[in-house]
């Protein structure tokens, strides 16, 4: 489990039924200049109820010039199989190195075939060698 701070946690116990955004973004100027210029980062997924279903979710990383919505453009997709999202576990998503990250920050809950029924999930950036992945 890495290191979390509230201003950068996008879902708190968030139950996923359908497509969703994360509860939360985090606007990147107000809450945390410069944090793109540290550590390299990563979004951290807690599974914490097991979604049922056939194929899995994309859990994408979103990002915006402006404030988010739906439209958000990508910075990064991982398709994880619902096979291996049972309850505990935690899955990190590293941002990419190099890249210019815009304003505003989201995770998109993406479900797969449709099928998916609820699960609940945490999501939260820490620094990677935080998180244990570094």
């Amino acid at each position: 489990m890495g290191y979390r701070d509230d201003k950068l946690k996008l879902s708190a116990s968030q139950a996923i039924s359908a497509d969703a955004n994360s509860t939360n973004y985090i606007d990147t100027e107000l809450t945390n200049p410069g944090w793109d210029k540290g550590s390299p980062l990563g979004a951290v997924i807690n599974v914490e109820t097991a979604p049922g279903g056939t194929t899995g979710i994309n859990f994408v990383i979103c990002q915006k010039a402006s404030e988010p919505t739906i439209a958000d453009a990508t910075l990064v997709t991982v398709r994880i199989p619902t096979a291996q999202l049972v309850k505990g576990a935690e899955f990190v998503i590293p941002l990419p190195i190099g890249v210019t990250i815009l304003r505003y920050l989201r995770v998109y809950y993406d479900l797969i075939a449709a099928d998916e029924t609820a699960g609940v999930f945490s999501c939260y950036f820490t620094p990677l060698n935080i998180a244990g992945h570094l």
